[in-house]
Order: C-alpha cells, then structure tokens, then sequence
C-alpha cells in the first residue's frame, strides 16, 4: 500500500511537469521571455509541490497503518465491551421478566412461608405457654400441700398446746380440791395400758 500511494504521488508530479513545459513552447517569443522567468518559479513549485507531496505520501505511509491499526482496535475493543454490555443488559432484562412473571408465584410463596412460620411459631409459643403453666401450677399445688401442712401441723401443734394448757389446768383443779388418788389411779391404768 505504501509503495501505491507513492507511485501515484510521483506520477501526480510528472503530470503537473508535462503540461507545464508543453505551454511553455507554444507561446510566442516575447511571452517566451515572461514564461520562461515563470516557467523557472512554476517549475520550483512544481518540484516543492512534488517533494511536498512525496514527503506527505511517505508520512502518511510510515504512520496511518499504525494510526489505522490503533484505531481499529480502539473501535473493535469498544465494540466487544458494548457487546458484552448489551448481553449483559439482555440477560439482566429477561431476568426481570422472568422475576415479573413469576411475580405473582414469589409473592404467594413469600405468605404461605410467612404464614407456616407464624403457624410454627404460634404453636411453639402455646406450647411454651401450656408448658409454664403446668410448671405453675404444678409448683403451685406443691406450694399449697405445703402451706397444707405446715397449717396442719400448726393446728395439731397448737391444739396439742391447747390439750396440754387443758390437761395442766385440770391437774391443778384436782390438785386444788384433793383428788390426787384418782390422778394417780388414772395414771397406773395409762401406764398398764401402754405396756399391753
């Protein structure tokens, strides 16, 4: 490509001569003169504009692959990451889709499992419930048989007290009025009982 664009530079130049120097001839003698002076500048800027344009040609030919080839990648690189941007987008956007048509499914699947979750925990916690009140009022009726008990043994202990309070006031009436054979007739017969 390089030595193309350079041939049809060089050519662009030997063109340009040619029909500058066939002009020079057919004018008259007296132009010939003014010509020729022209013909001397022409032909120099003929000759810059050849060398001008045989530097360009060989500018361009050293550097435009390079620019070119940087530019097309450039662009094919650009190309690939708006390739996998848009396989991106496409696959975002059909799982949308998919997402907005089973909509509808998630949700209902979203409320049974919040509504099996509030089923399980409901019946934990009325588990839990029954359970602590069982325990309550197991401990409770353990609370009562003892308060049971301890009442009873209070009141056998104050009427033993009692009886005792009785059985010394009647002693001391006994005492009192001299009946103390009988006391000890009675106490003979306690003591013959126990032994039998």
């Amino acid at each position: 490509m390089r030595r193309v664009l350079l041939s049809l530079v060089f050519c662009a130049g030997l063109l340009a001569v040619v029909p500058g120097h066939v002009q020079a001839q057919q004018e008259s003698q007296a132009e010939a003169q003014e010509t020729a002076l022209l013909d001397r500048v022409g032909r120099w800027k003929i000759i810059n504009t050849a060398i001008f344009a045989v530097l360009l040609g060989w500018f361009i030919a050293k550097k435009a692959p390079g620019f070119f080839q940087a530019r097309s990648s450039d662009i094919q690189r650009a190309i690939q990451e708006a390739t996998g941007l848009k396989l991106e987008a496409d696959y975002r956007h059909s799982e949308i889709d998919r997402r907005m048509a089973n909509l509808a499914g998630e949700v209902k699947k979203i409320r049974d499992e919040a509504n099996a979750e509030m089923e399980r925990e409901h019946g934990r916690m009325r588990h839990e419930t029954e359970t602590e009140i069982e325990r309550i009022r197991h401990n409770a009726l353990n609370e009562i048989e003892a308060l049971r008990k301890e009442a009873a043994d209070r009141v056998q202990l104050h009427t033993a007290q009692l009886a005792l309070e009785q059985a010394e006031r009647q002693l001391r009436e006994r005492f009192a009025r001299g009946e103390q054979a009988g006391l000890i007739d009675d106490f003979v017969r306690l003591v013959e009982r126990s032994n039998n």
